[in-house]
């Protein structure tokens, strides 16, 4: 997931898609594995708090146990030991498990390392190999790690308001990726509401993004139309899914079906999404 600038509830809409499929794929053997990627925030580990199991050893899991394995060549190094189970408190959503961002002590050194990029890249390009479904939370803009992680995955999809795939961030991302080789990567958009009124930067918005919309021209269509539901982010933070009467949860699931329609019968095949 890749956002344009913060706020568009990337790491919702990365929760929320990895527990609907674990949900259901879960039992059938198919593990579901999330990685945050925001080095900035880590909003991904934070909004999962509720879900992981308390242990005593959380410095040593996620990208900061990675990259402590220096005792081990960073090409050799296996990222599925450190990461942590996940459990809905009811119970709907218990297979899956995340791969820890930065938060807590050493987080601040880490985050300027210059071999940060390649570390990200390896923890990623491992996930993939175990995981029957990699879903990473990059976080905002565009940089090297993300590049890293946009190459160790197959699909990549922008998170945006729903009058944003013409906004000029939106646009850049685009670019970027075209300039990495990557836009062939680019499976669509998902047009999220995370809170009411106009989300764009430069419309009552906050985020000190400037800009202003262009003619649409986005080679990408949106996949995933998902409505304001105020309810939505406190379920999640909580330990629980989204219910039937979620307008967001709703929109979630039949969204899935509809880019996917077998993913909840049968799950992924080798080799993940």
């Amino acid at each position: 997931m890749l956002s344009p600038w913060r706020g568009t509830g990337a790491s919702l809409v990365t929760a929320t898609a990895g527990a609907l499929i674990d949900a259901e794929t879960g039992p059938k053997g198919q593990d579901v594995v999330l990685m945050d990627a925001d080095l900035e925030s880590a909003g991904l580990t934070s909004l999962l708090g509720s879900w992981q199991r308390a242990r005593d050893d959380e410095q040593c899991c996620g990208l900061l146990g990675f990259a402590r394995e220096e005792k081990i060549a960073l090409r050799d190094r296996v990222a599925q030991p450190l990461l942590r189970e996940l459990c809905s408190r009811d119970g709907r959503s218990k297979n899956m498990s995340l791969f820890n961002g930065l938060t807590g002590r050493g987080s601040s050194a880490f985050a300027a390392r210059p071999d940060l990029p390649d570390i990200v890249g390896r923890a990623a390009e491992s996930l993939a190999e175990v995981a029957g479904c990699l879903l990473v939370d990059c976080g905002t803009g565009w940089g090297p790690c993300a590049r890293r992680v946009c190459e160790s995955v197959e699909y990549v999809f922008l998170v945006g308001p729903p009058d944003g795939r013409t906004h000029p961030a939106v646009r850049e991302l685009t670019a970027h990726l075209e300039r990495a080789g990557l836009l062939g990567k680019l499976a669509g958009y998902v047009a999220n509401r995370p809170g009411p009124g106009p989300r764009l930067p430069g419309h009552n918005s906050t985020n000190g993004v400037g800009g202003t919309a262009s003619r649409d021209t986005l080679a990408v269509r949106t996949v995933l139309d998902l409505p304001y539901d105020p309810r939505a982010a406190q379920t999640v933070a909580q330990g629980a899914l989204p219910g039937p009467q979620s307008p967001f949860g709703k929109a979630f699931r039949e969204g899935l079906e509809a880019l996917e329609p077998d993913l909840f019968r049968t799950g992924f095949g080798p080799g993940g999404p």
